[in-house]
């Protein structure tokens, strides 16, 4: 794989079971491959910032949020190298659908990134890094 060109982290939120009226609770699994293999007992640091990007009005009291999260993967390659820290940038919108009646103000709050390395079986060292991620998304609208 070239690190030019970092293919697109894939983003997938998860509503939580239960979360049936606001705030919603989501999960946002961010799963990206790495440019080179880092140990997985050597979890990469990510503090991914979520903040939204726009609401837009797609039928009729339905409003589909475009998310916007930015953050920096920083590891440490396996089999040392130079020993230098390597870092990646996940720069990525992704959306969410909401059903209002009206056009809502909407809120996110975020909490703690778990990152980790994926490796299947007894494999050491793998290029899948995957993050998680609670977010807190309120929707509230204006009395009519």
């Amino acid at each position: 794989m070239s690190c030019n060109k970092i293919p697109s982290a894939t983003i997938t939120p998860v509503l939580a079971a239960g979360s049936v009226a606001s705030p919603y609770f989501w999960e946002v699994n961010i799963t990206q491959r790495l440019c080179d293999k880092t140990c997985a007992d050597n979890t990469p640091v990510f503090a991914p910032q979520f903040s939204l990007k726009s609401l837009a009005l797609v039928g009729t009291g339905q409003y589909m949020a475009t998310i916007h999260v930015e953050g920096i993967i920083s590891y440490v390659p396996c089999n040392g190298g130079c020993g230098c820290t390597k870092t990646q940038p996940v720069s990525q919108d992704f959306t969410i659908p909401i059903a209002s009646a009206t056009e809502p103000t909407v809120t996110i709050a975020q909490g703690a990134a778990v990152n980790s390395i994926a490796a299947t079986g007894c494999q050491r060292c793998s290029r899948t890094f995957v993050s998680e991620t609670p977010l807190t998304i309120t929707v509230a609208t204006a009395a009519v």
